[in-house]
């Protein structure tokens, strides 16, 4: 990976899932990641140029950062690469990361690499208790909890026999959109309970982790976000272990529309924009990973619809494939 981050244009740098920074041996700034402007809040513009640790982030002045990273920009660390933990304190909050620093051979340049780390901590555990005397279930939040098994989402298709593929893709993606949108705000309010600040607030990387760990404990499996299409106004989401595509057989493609409707949600809650989801590419199997599209209606209807775009979209389609075959 090292290797791979040398030389990177400030175009390639922007599409990064976690912070970039080059710095030359003084501590100047020479590129910013767009990923890193998003965690210190900061535009990319107003940094480039100026000393990291006296003007851009004063919190590194310490030995434990900046101590460390003359050491390898003079020479005298015993490797090219270091690693550690650091605490930022930004003046929206304290955030936890990983720091890596790499020494390159171009124009004596040291690579800052910002990862945030997740929050494993919070309670997102299924710990469960039963009231034998009242037939209830809770959570260790205290919400009550229904069991829904396959029986109950065969029986809600069963509801439906006059429901086109089409058809049942759209009311199952109301009803994800709901869900979506709540969930969202329940796992915010859990963030708010325990870090003292708003899910938006933790940082895009880790929000989308922490969300995604989220819907794995109510048995909707995971996802992760890939943001290479992200100046076309795309967010493209690689989701596996879909119970719905076992739940739905008869839909076929439409299978994982409620599916699509809970990433419409979490991700319209997380961006405060009203966003869409379409699916691209359905893997037919649980084992494997469906593709979905985030993005405004206008923008994915255009993709989805104009003839100029189609090889983007298959492009994209394309990524579920590749990630079952890797």
């Amino acid at each position: 990976m090292s290797e791979q981050l040398v030389g990177l244009s400030s175009q390639e740098i922007d599409q990064l899932p976690f912070g970039y920074i080059a710095l030359d041996s003084a501590g100047n700034v020479l590129k910013y990641n767009r990923y890193e402007a998003e965690l210190a809040r900061l535009e990319q513009e107003s940094v480039l140029g100026k000393n990291f640790f006296t003007e851009v982030a004063p919190c590194t002045q310490v030995k434990e950062f900046e101590g460390r990273f003359k050491e390898l920009a003079e020479g005298r660390a015993d490797t090219s690469t270091l690693s550690f933990d650091f605490v930022f304190k930004f003046r929206h909050g304290a955030q936890n990361v990983r720091i890596g620093f790499i020494r390159s051979p171009l124009n004596d340049e040291i690579i800052v690499t910002v990862n945030r780390l997740r929050m494993e901590q919070m309670a997102l555990s299924t710990a469960m208790e039963f009231e034998d005397t009242t037939g209830e279930v809770r959570d260790s939040a205290g919400n009550r909890i229904v069991f829904s098994g396959k029986d109950l989402w065969r029986s809600l298709a069963t509801a439906l026999p006059a429901a086109t593929g089409e058809q049942m893709a759209k009311i199952l993606f109301r009803v994800g959109l709901q869900w979506g949108l709540q969930h969202a705000q329940r796992a915010d309010n859990l963030v708010q309970r325990e870090q003292t600040s708003t899910l938006r607030d933790t940082g895009l990387q880790a929000a989308i982790g922490l969300l995604s760990q989220s819907i794995g404990v109510l048995g909707l499996g995971s996802f992760e976000a890939d943001f290479s299409h992200r100046d076309a106004g795309l967010i493209v989401i690689r989701h596996g272990s879909s119970p719905f595509i076992e739940f739905f057989p008869e839909y076929e493609k439409s299978s994982c529309g409620l599916l699509a409707g809970v990433h419409a949600g979490l991700f319209t809650h997380l961006s405060n924009q009203n966003l869409t989801c379409r699916e691209a590419s359905c893997s037919q199997r649980s084992e494997d990973q469906c593709v979905f599209i985030i993005g405004t209606e206008k923008r994915l209807d255009r993709l989805f619809e104009d003839p100029a775009d189609a090889n983007l979209l298959q492009e994209i389609a394309n990524l579920g494939l590749a990630a079952e075959q890797g």
